[in-house]
């Protein structure tokens, strides 16, 4: 369907109503800056579009430029005066509630959370999961712009699409986002009353002299019939706007601390170190976590007791391995026993009493947010990052709890906004590393890392718990957590960086960890299908071998994530589906997940996944079951808890074709290398490369009038079963290379 032209109209006295004739309207907008000249707060409306005013020595222009299906906005402020103002937020636009054609209570608002673990997902403004703890900390680490009203208002940081499935209109969705991202933090707030729907950028008190200018961040309206395809599409737009960075393939690799927990010594990293090696597991970032260190920002200050030589010996075993070397650091704090502190109280941000601007607190120990406005921080980033590059070898640098450059306070330079002080100090990092390392952002606000990192934490913490201690904390460690912001943001994934899940966790259940199967399942079946970085966190050295094939099964990543289809039907979306296609054919794996704490019986039809009509194969990867052809849909009898169903969908052909593999949850994506089917001997040759070695299965359709001659692996005669009429498997050990070749036998007309 396509939407129709947006189209604009003002009144002075109200403002500017901008409407699609079959979709939304927004009506009665205008632009508002909000700054101060010396201490008297100061309001300067702007009703019209292209209208310049004045007031206070503040000259404000609002500027509207049609793009593609909508406008894009912004407001250029210059200070033409002789006095300095200070500036607050700039309302690039401000209007009550859209019409959507439907009520309030039936709309769907997507609340992307400020940082990697805040809270995301297309929240229902009826029967919601959300709840706000409330806390100093929670408000802190989530809500950066709270104020005493909060109550009632949804803010969705830099994006947000509202949506209705009860509109009487063609077009149910509004997206307003913004897609510059590197001056200002930025919000969409709407209140729930209907009074407000804001699109915000917030300027922090910064500083605007005599004869300085600038422009705030750029914001995107326009509108759609399908929510989610208005939210990738932003994405897009941000990325090119911001020129992203957008690895080559996804990293995987080992990381010490969902086992460890910082208490891992050297020997334990060697051990690990072996056991890739003897597993023969394609991991290859060995990723050295928090605990190495003595304090946080004594980033050299090792401690003795885990690594009694000190770093140089390890990072040069995991080299000579033949991986590459991570560290993680989290930059901008310096914990209040830090050596760095006590040398440099001047660096850290201060609030209006002069005291250090907590950044968090880490272990029970406070670390106070750097200044990273400041030239001698900025300074030392950068000998301290590029000293770890040159000693140490470290290419894939984890960088943490990066929201406390972002902290409120006042800094070194009083013109910085938050979001540029949180962006220098990234800058700085990358300039250190150089442009061939890969940096990964976490505990990040968003937008400012755009183009300066390759990849992004985009959920809370995995933890070996499915549900948080706390049901009521959407922020807390767990692994549902975890998922679901993983899935509502899987739409940034290679447009802004490749989205990190956090780690997989594949071990057996015990004391150190509390998933069962089905739990541990859905973990790798999510994160496979997500396709972004791949690092496990088991102690691999001790595990049960039998369980490493769940992590060989998501290895490597495909890099394409799959789309959560229900993303604004169900605040925990249910149906994922990645859509594959290659030369010689073209599938699709549904990922089904059932968040409830008991069975259900599910049913999903080929309309739900946007499958075009036609007869399918379909395919139980877990249970490794064929669950025969369907025109219409499948149903899953009984959907135990917290499992998700992996089905595989694969057009039905008239000739021998393959089926599927159980080498990867994606089933052909990434080890499938070749398919042929040569008519005139009647063969089916598929070729699969994976790093490695892993036993699996070939799975091959062999319709009548066709029969099986026989199957060669490698040029080698190979058994295979019947697991269903007309269906055979092929059982292999797969070693970097396999060819295996299917000759079948026509017994039509003899």
């Amino acid at each position: 369907m396509t939407t129709s032209q947006p189209q604009l109209s003002v009144q002075p006295s109200r403002g500017a109503t901008l409407s699609w004739s079959d979709g939304p309207a927004i009506r009665d907008a205008v632009a508002v800056v909000r700054y101060r000249v010396g201490d008297q707060p100061r309001t300067l409306r702007i009703p019209e579009p292209e209208r310049s005013c004045e007031q206070d020595g503040l000259q404000a222009r609002w500027r509207w430029e049609l793009s593609g299906n909508g406008y894009r906005l912004w407001v250029e402020l210059a200070n033409i005066g002789d006095a300095p103002l200070f500036l607050e937020t700039a309302d690039v636009l401000t209007a009550p509630a859209p019409d959507l054609g439907a009520p309030i209570p039936t709309w769907r608002v997507y609340q992307n959370g400020w940082q990697s673990w805040s809270p995301t997902f297309a929240r229902h403004l009826e029967g919601s999961i959300y709840a706000e703890p409330g806390t100093p900390e929670y408000r802190a680490a989530h809500q950066p712009h709270w104020e005493p009203d909060y109550d009632g208002l949804i803010s969705s940081e830099w994006v947000s699409v509202l949506y209705t499935p009860a509109s009487s209109r063609p077009v149910a969705g509004l997206l307003g986002g913004f897609i510059t991202t590197k001056d200002q933090l930025a919000e969409i707030r709407l209140r729930a009353d209907g009074s407000e729907w804001t699109a915000r950028c917030h300027l922090d008190t910064a500083l605007l002299a005599p004869g300085a200018s600038l422009r705030t961040e750029l914001l995107y309206l326009t509108a759609g019939p399908d929510p989610l395809k208005l939210l990738e599409e932003w994405a897009e737009m941000v990325g090119r706007e911001m020129e992203a960075r957008i690895p080559a393939a996804p990293p995987t690799g080992w990381c010490t601390w969902y086992y460890f927990y910082g208490e891992n010594t050297a020997d334990d990293v060697l051990d690990n170190l072996t056991a890739i090696a003897t597993y023969r597991l394609p991991l290859d970032v060995i990723l050295l976590d928090d605990g190495y260190q003595t304090a946080i920002g004594d980033w050299f200050s090792i401690h003795t007791d885990k690594f009694p030589d000190g770093m140089e010996p390890v990072a040069q075993a995991i080299r000579d391995a033949g991986h590459k070397l991570g560290i993680w650091t989290a930059p901008f704090g310096a914990a209040a026993t830090s050596q760095l502190f006590a040398a440099h109280p001047d660096w850290v941000v201060r609030d209006e009493h002069s005291e250090p601007v907590l950044g968090w607190v880490h272990w029970g120990v406070p670390c106070y947010a750097l200044d990273t406005t400041h030239p001698e921080v900025l300074a030392w980033l950068e000998e301290t990052f590029g000293r770890m590059r040159r000693e140490w070898g470290v290419t894939f640098f984890k960088i943490d709890f990066i929201f406390a450059a972002a902290r409120p306070g006042r800094r070194h330079d009083p013109a910085a906004t938050r979001a540029q002080a949180l962006r220098r100090g990234v800058e700085a990092i990358r300039r250190a590393i150089g442009d061939d390392a890969f940096l990964l952002g976490c505990g990040a606000p968003l937008g400012p890392c755009i183009g300066l990192v390759d990849g992004m934490r985009i959920g809370t913490d995995v933890d070996p718990n499915w549900h948080p201690i706390f049901r009521y904390d959407l922020s807390a460690a767990s692994t549902e957590n975890a998922l679901r912001n993983s899935i509502t943001r899987a739409p940034f994934h290679n447009h802004l960086w490749a989205n990190d899940p956090d780690c997989l966790l594949v071990r057996q259940r015990g004391p150190d960890l509390d998933l069962v199967l089905n739990e541990m399942r859905s973990l790798t079946a999510v994160i496979a299908l997500l396709g972004g970085l791949t690092l496990n966190s088991d102690h691999l050295a001790i595990i049960r071998p039998g369980r490493l094939k769940y992590l060989r099964q998501a290895l490597p990543p495909t890099g394409v994530s799959a789309r959560p289809l229900d993303l604004f039907t169900h605040e925990l979306p249910r149906l994922l589906l990645l859509p594959v296609e290659r030369p010689w054919g073209r599938w699709w794996v549904a990922g089904v997940i059932n968040w409830e704490d008991h069975t259900v019986e599910t049913t999903v039809s080929l309309s739900d996944l946007g499958i075009p009509p036609g007869l399918y194969h379909v395919y139980n990867y877990w249970r490794r079951r064929y669950l025969g052809v369907t025109d219409d849909a499948v149903t899953i009898r009984r959907h135990q808890p917290h499992e998700t169903v992996v089905l595989l969908f694969k057009p039905v052909s008239e000739r021998p074709d393959l089926l599927t593999t159980t080498f990867h949850v994606c089933q052909g994506a990434v080890e499938v290398t070749d398919c042929a089917w040569d008519e005139s001997v009647g063969t089916v040759r598929v070729t699969l490369s994976k790093a490695g070695r892993q036993f699996g299965e070939v799975l091959f359709s062999v319709p009548a009038p066709w029969e099986v001659a026989e199957v060669r692996v490698d040029g080698e005669r190979h058994p295979w079963a019947v697991v269903a009429p007309g269906i055979i498997s092929v059982g292999l050990t797969l070693d970097e290379r396999s060819e295996v070749t299917l000759f079948a036998r026509y017994r039509g007309e003899e």
